[in-house]
C-alpha cells in the first residue's frame, strides 16, 4: 500500500471524525441557561423597539409623559414589562401620570380629554359638522351621534319625513399598540319622523 494512500485515509478518517462531531454539536438541545439567554435577549429587544414607539409618538405630539418615563429606562430582560406597561397606557389613551391620583372635582377630568369623539358631517362637505358625540365605545358613541343628528336635522320642519344621510368619522383607534388603526369613515343615516 502507497504512504500517499494512506495519508489519504487518513485524512478523510479525521475528516469524517470532524463532521460527525460537528453533526452531533448541531443536534444537541439547549441548555436551560442558553433557553434563558435566548428570552432575555428576546425581551430586552421588545424593550428597545418600545422606547423607539414611544419616542415616535411623542414626536406625533401623543405620549410625552409615557415616552419620557420609558426614555430613563435601561433596557433588559427585568426592565421589559415596565416599558410594554408604558406603551399600553399609550394605546389605551390613559397618561401614564394619571395613575394612583384622585379626582379634583374642580379641575377638569384627565381622562375626558382622551374619550374619543365620533363626528357627523355632511356627506358633499366633510368640512360642515352635524353634530358630534364621545364615548369610549364605538357602538354607544355612534348610538348617541345618531340622536344628535336627529335631533340638529329633524327639527327643521323641510326633513319631516325625510332620510338624512351624513358621514361618520371616528377618532377610534382599531387595535392596539404600533398596529393599532385609525377606524375608517362610514356612510350613516336617520330618517326624521313625519309629525
Amino acid at each position: 500500500m502507497s504512504k500517499r494512500f494512506v495519508m489519504a485515509a487518513m485524512f478523510l478518517g479525521s475528516v469524517t471524525v470532524g463532521s460527525v462531531g460537528f453533526a452531533d454539536e448541531a443536534k444537541k438541545p439547549l441548555t436551560k441557561e442558553e433557553a434563558q439567554a435566548k428570552v432575555d435577549a428576546a425581551k430586552t429587544d421588545v424593550c428597545e423597539k418600545g422606547k423607539k414607539f414611544l419616542a415616535e409618538q411623542k414626536a406625533k405630539g401623543r405620549c410625552a409623559a409615557e415616552s419620557d418615563e420609558a426614555a430613563k429606562v435601561t433596557c433588559s430582560a427585568a426592565t421589559s414589562k415596565s416599558v410594554t406597561d408604558l406603551m399600553t397606557k399609550c394605546t389605551s389613551g390613559k397618561p401614564a401620570d394619571a395613575k394612583d391620583k384622585p379626582a379634583d372635582a374642580s379641575k377638569p377630568n384627565p381622562d375626558a380629554a382622551v374619550i374619543p369623539k365620533c363626528h357627523a358631517v355632511e356627506k358633499d362637505d366633510a368640512t360642515k359638522l352635524i353634530a358630534e358625540a364621545e364615548d369610549k365605545s364605538i357602538v354607544k358613541c355612534t348610538s348617541a351621534l345618531m340622536a344628535k343628528v336627529k335631533e340638529a336635522k329633524c327639527s327643521d320642519v323641510a326633513n319631516k319625513g325625510k332620510k338624512i344621510n351624513y358621514t361618520t368619522q371616528f377618532d377610534h383607534m382599531i387595535g392596539k399598540g404600533p398596529t393599532a388603526k385609525k377606524m375608517k369613515d362610514g356612510n350613516s343615516g336617520v330618517t326624521c319622523p313625519k309629525k
